[in-house]
């Protein structure tokens, strides 16, 4: 019930912010808890939108001391760059960015993402004219290439 009221909090801060959470993982360090959350939205997470999850959590976990008991600590951050992609999810949010993608069954390739289902990512790749279909089951790892 409390992990209910918790993931409840989270949803309506990052609603509020206009964020999408990504991620959320609670640990233990010492005789503190850290609550760390990873916010993202399409045009990216700024140094606000974290202040603004942040606020809006901590105020509401303030009202109801029973959900975190005792000290603990809030962070909120972008995934970060080098954040490997795994669900649907993360895919469907970065469609349009490049993305690196190691196969099992060679070398890596890197294309803009145009789609992404339960089996399949489509990439158009650079100076070609077709789109590749990578099946989910032979990536091994996938990350945002930053195009400079």
């Amino acid at each position: 019930m409390v992990a209910q009221k918790l993931d409840t909090l989270i949803a309506q801060a990052c609603e509020a912010a206009g964020v999408t959470l990504v991620e959320q993982d609670m640990f233990r360090a010492g005789k503190r808890k850290t609550l760390r959350l990873y916010i993202d939205k399409p045009e990216g997470v700024t140094i606000d939108d974290c202040s603004n999850v942040s606020r809006h959590l901590s105020d509401a976990l303030d009202l109801d001391p029973e959900i975190i008991e005792g000290a603990y600590t809030l962070e909120v951050s972008s995934p970060g760059l080098d954040r490997p992609l795994k669900s649907v999810a993360d895919f469907t949010r970065n469609i349009g960015r490049f993305l690196r993608v190691t196969r099992s069954t060679g070398k890596p390739v890197v294309g803009k993402l145009v789609s992404a289902d339960e089996e399949n990512l489509t990439l158009t790749l650079k100076g070609n004219a077709g789109d590749v279909v990578v099946p989910r089951s032979e990536v091994l790892v996938a990350k945002v290439d930053v195009q400079i």
